[in-house]
């Protein structure tokens, strides 16, 4: 069954026992960030903070986070077993992203409870924290969804991009020209417009998820199809952009593409573990009105991960990435494809074949840094046979060392290719988004299938390998397993 809203997963989590209420005054410059670091890479329930310094008295007070923190959470708010297992949820979530569920529009909604304007807009009200300690401010936008919508189609799209609070009405961000809201913002600035923008702040998580995937259709569709529900929407207050009707806060403004409208942004604990993004000038959210709900919640959550230190979308992006790339290889006429995964960092994706043709594996690399996943992910690409398990290291490692001769063409590199601007080993002046529009990288494939260039050898028994070494032959199998108990083992 979908959950309503943010309200329905928080009572669903407390009914079992899966929420902390934290009542103790916590602070918002670093404390809530520091417990949240401390609980995620513990895998440890989601958290409620009621209890805030400066914020005990304001229209929002309290502050909700690690929704998604765990693989069993998850699963819970997609609507199926806690014990799906990560292999089990990439094809689930194939099959979703390709089955979209269109949104419905409603007159009305919780959303629209409070509408403020002017004078009374002043973001600091919300209990934003200063999530980590050299974080350039406090960052608003972590889980929020940005609505956009194509100036051409009117086709909406909704992403996760970071924002940073540089004014009482003010929101700086990343805004990358390869992302969605990007090219819809390249399209207003060629029209001398302003874009207008929704930021979406607490809702169902699976908008979250949607929203935070390269997703192949709109995200309000996607949500949809990952619920079994179709989102309900209302018309925003300053322009026809659509929102979640029972969203806990909105905030509505523009981003003008004039230079001078740019506030300073930066640096952020990014998703690769470090600190993406100098303190610069970059574009700017102006808010003109915010609506919410009576008493919302505000809703937000770590970014980084880092070996031994992990944040709640690590849970899920693994496996909604590789979902994705699995989906795009099929579009693009890829055969073959028997398993993709992500792992922790998007960097890195492994996609396992059933080999048909020589030049299978570079057909795989050529597919995913082509199509909108690469804008951020599969900078490196391991392929390998069918008989490597993509789930499990040891194999993987197995089969590059004992598969992969870089002197037979197994390694590949494709320079001058857009990239992550977050990625700290693309030097600084590379990674500038406001000049560039993204970062810049040399991506690479290992490709560590069985060289075809081998040729089948007799005393492989016309085999390309020798046969593997430690196996057991079937007729012993049987043996032992008949004999086991007697063996006393």
């Amino acid at each position: 069954m979908a959950f309503a809203d943010l309200r329905d997963w928080i009572n669903d989590l407390d009914e079992r026992s899966d929420l902390t209420r934290i009542g103790a005054e916590v602070d918002w410059d670093e404390e809530i960030g520091a417990i949240t670091r401390e609980v995620s890479s513990q895998s440890g329930p989601a958290l409620l903070f009621d209890n805030i310094k400066d914020h005990r008295a304001g229209f929002c007070r309290r502050l909700f986070t690690n929704g998604t923190g765990t693989r069993e959470r998850v699963c819970r708010f997609i609507g199926v077993p806690e014990s799906t297992t990560y292999r089990e949820m990439v094809p689930l979530f194939k099959d979703r992203f390709s089955r979209p569920l269109k949104p419905v529009n409603v007159a009305k909604g919780p959303v629209q409870e409070n509408i403020l304007r002017g004078d009374d807009i002043d973001l600091y009200q919300f209990p934003v924290p200063k999530w980590n300690p050299l974080d350039g401010g406090r960052y608003i936008m972590t889980s929020a969804t940005v609505v956009t919508s194509d100036p051409d189609t009117g086709v909406l799209n909704g992403g996760t991009y970071r924002g940073m609070i540089t004014g009482r009405n003010t929101i700086g961000v990343l805004l990358a020209m390869t992302q969605g809201w990007g090219k819809h913002f390249s399209k207003y600035k060629n029209r001398g417009q302003e874009m207008p923008v929704a930021v979406v702040i607490g809702w169902d998580q699976t908008l979250f998820l949607a929203a935070s995937t390269p997703v192949h259709y709109p995200e309000y569709e996607m949500a949809g199809s990952l619920r079994g529900a179709p989102v309900e929407l209302v018309k925003c207050e300053l322009s026809e952009l659509l929102v979640p009707a029972s969203a806990e806060i909105v905030l509505e403004g523009f981003v003008s593409p004039d230079p001078k409208t740019h506030t300073l942004e930066g640096p952020f604990s990014e998703y690769p573990g470090y600190y993406g993004g100098s303190k610069s000038a970059k574009h700017t959210i102006r808010v003109e009105c915010i609506s919410h709900r009576n008493d919302p919640i505000f809703h937000g959550c770590l970014t980084g991960a880092s070996p031994g230190r992990t944040n709640e979308g690590t849970t899920w992006t693994p496996a909604t990435f590789s979902a994705m790339a699995w989906h795009y290889l099929e579009q693009a006429g890829v055969p073959n494809i028997t398993g993709v995964w992500r792992g922790k960092w998007p960097e890195t994706m492994r996609v396992q074949i059933r080999k048909s043709h020589r030049g299978h594996a570079q057909q795989v690399a050529n597919a995913l840094w082509g199509c909108h996943l690469g804008n951020y992910a599969a900078k490196h690409v391991i392929v390998v046979d069918d008989d490597i398990d993509i789930h499990d290291w040891e194999a993987i490692e197995w089969a590059l060392c004992y598969r992969v001769n870089a002197g037979l063409g197994d390694v590949s590199f494709f320079a001058g290719t857009g990239g992550s601007m977050l990625d700290p080993s693309v030097p600084l002046e590379d990674r500038n988004s406001v000049k560039y529009g993204h970062g810049l990288w040399t991506r690479m494939l290992i490709d560590a299938t069985i060289n075809w260039q081998l040729q089948p050898q007799e005393q492989y028994g016309g085999n390309r390998y020798p046969a593997v070494g430690t196996a057991i032959s079937d007729e012993m199998a049987r043996k032992l397993k008949r004999r086991w108990q007697e063996y006393g083992l």
